[in-house]
């Protein structure tokens, strides 16, 4: 099989992950109340690092990782119900790796593979656990929250579901090693911020809308920072607007924890993107061919006694 094929198959099994990461969530947050949501966040870390680990495969043979994902249902149900939808999700996505695993000859994508089945079999059985544990557990269903603060908190979801995609990305393309461990600390700390204010809509009884901005996409680490700079800037702007409008004191320390945070990730990017713009202008003198420097024409050699002919020659 060549490698687009495989590229082709393995951004398939992203956008499951994502999928998958996005539905376990909207459960967790909305199941805070049973007891169950540190499990279910648990497994939706570990869909995190199955994401991570085919990136890496993806960029590996040369391709670009996918960032979209399959639909996640999103439906209100019962808590039962909504983790035995959970354990048919998994079964589709270990159905969906062994076909690949079948398919695929590259031996070292067939072992990845392999051991993220092993992973998907053990979030099944917990989530048949959870769902046995759940029988009689119902999902409360609030009045719902303000039209104006439903709109606050699920305009802060949508940024935070953006640029945890987005940095997520500029990780996996970046070739500094630095630059890629505190891209993803800061993706970790956007999908917290999600979190906390998912929770925040689920109390108010409003399901939270998982809609996300057009992400910036490239391979240019300067073009990337530049971005996420910018996007921080932007946002923290927006939250100190937001803060004097929420009705809860609650709700404005949790925005004003969240908006020093944005702070802090402006400083990091702008330390990192002025070491971006160092590296390529190293990287651009390196590769400048050198000038030719006109040499002196050679001085003409000395006029000399004319040479002696050779031996053969005085014996004609």
């Amino acid at each position: 099989m060549d490698k687009a094929a495989i590229i082709e198959m393995l951004r398939a099994d992203m956008r499951g992950e994502h999928q998958a990461i996005i539905q376990y969530l909207n459960h967790a947050y909305s199941l805070e109340e049973a007891g169950v949501a540190p499990d279910i966040e648990a497994i939706a870390r570990e869909e995190m690092r199955h994401l991570d680990w085919l990136a890496d495969a993806i960029t590996g043979l040369g391709g670009d990782p996918d960032m979209g994902r399959d639909e996640p249902d999103m439906l209100a149900a019962p808590a039962q119900e909504q983790m035995l939808k959970d354990v048919d999700l998994e079964q589709q996505a270990i159905d969906q790796y062994r076909r690949h695993i079948e398919a695929i000859d590259a031996p070292e994508i067939r072992r990845l593979l392999a051991r993220i089945v092993h992973d998907e079999e053990v979030h099944q059985s917990e989530f048949r656990d959870m769902a046995s544990k759940l029988v009689d557990h119902e999902v409360e269903s609030g009045e719902g929250a303000g039209e104006r603060l439903a709109a606050v908190l699920n305009r802060g979801i949508q940024h935070e579901y953006t640029v945890v995609l987005q940095y997520l990305y500029h990780s996996f393309v970046s070739n500094d090693c630095e630059e890629q461990e505190e891209l993803q600390n800061a993706a970790i700390n956007e999908m917290q911020h999600m979190g906390w204010l998912a929770e925040g809509l689920q109390e108010e009884g409003t399901q939270p809308a998982y809609r996300h901005d057009e992400l910036f996409l490239s391979r240019d680490p300067v073009a990337n920072l530049e971005a996420d700079l910018a996007i921080e800037e932007e946002v923290t702007r927006m939250y100190s607007t937001q803060i004097p409008e929420l009705p809860m004191q609650e709700l404005k320390t949790l925005l004003s924890r969240v908006r020093d945070h944005e702070i802090y990730h402006a400083d990091v990017f702008r330390d990192l993107l002025q070491d971006a713009r160092e590296r390529m202008a190293s990287a651009a003198d390196v590769a400048a061919p050198e000038m030719d420097v006109p040499s002196e024409p050679e001085p003409p050699a000395p006029a000399g006694p004319p040479p002696v002919p050779p031996i053969g020659s005085l014996i004609h």
